[in-house]
C-alpha cells in the first residue's frame, strides 16, 4: 500500500511540473520587434532631449529620448526595447520652455525648435527589420 501511495505522489508531482511548464512558456501577445537605435542632428549639431516616435501602419508606437550627443534607443512598452517590424512614420519633437509674461503673470508656453516636416507633418519613414536597425537623421532647420 505504501508503494502505491509513493507512485501516486510521484505521478502527481510530475503532472504538476508538466502543467506548470506549459503555462509559463506560451506565446506572448507582443509582436515581433527589431532593435532600433540612432543619432539625430540638426544643422550638424546633436539634438539633445528630443522625443523620437516610430509609428507603425497598425499597432503600438515606440519611442525614445535623445541624450546629450543626440543618440536614442527605442522602447516598445515598459522595459521592452525595440519597434514593431514594418514601415513606420517617424516624428521628432523637442519642446523648449519659453517663459514669457502676459498681464504681469508668468505663463509657460512651448516653442518647437524642430520644423513641422519632421514631426506634425512628418515626411520621415523607415522600415524596421528583424535584428538591429540603426537610423540616423540629419535634419535641417530650414
Amino acid at each position: 500500500m505504501k508503494l502505491r501511495g509513493k507512485w501516486n505522489g510521484i505521478f502527481l508531482f510530475n503532472l504538476i511540473c508538466i502543467i506548470a511548464a506549459g503555462c509559463g512558456g506560451g506565446s506572448s501577445d507582443q509582436p515581433d520587434l527589431g532593435s532600433v537605435t540612432g543619432n539625430i542632428v540638426i544643422d550638424e549639431k546633436p539634438v539633445s532631449g528630443a522625443m523620437v516616435v516610430f509609428s507603425p501602419e497598425k499597432g503600438r508606437s515606440s519611442m525614445g529620448i535623445t541624450d546629450g550627443d543626440g543618440n536614442y534607443e527605442l522602447t516598445y512598452v515598459g522595459e521592452t526595447q525595440g519597434a514593431k517590424l514594418g514601415k513606420h512614420t517617424i516624428s521628432i519633437t523637442t519642446v523648449q520652455e519659453d517663459n514669457s509674461e502676459e498681464s504681469g503673470e508668468e505663463v509657460a508656453s512651448f516653442k518647437e525648435s524642430i520644423p513641422a516636416k519632421y514631426n506634425t507633418k512628418s515626411t520621415l519613414t523607415e522600415e524596421v527589420k528583424a535584428g538591429d536597425n540603426v537610423f540616423d537623421f540629419k535634419l535641417t532647420s530650414k
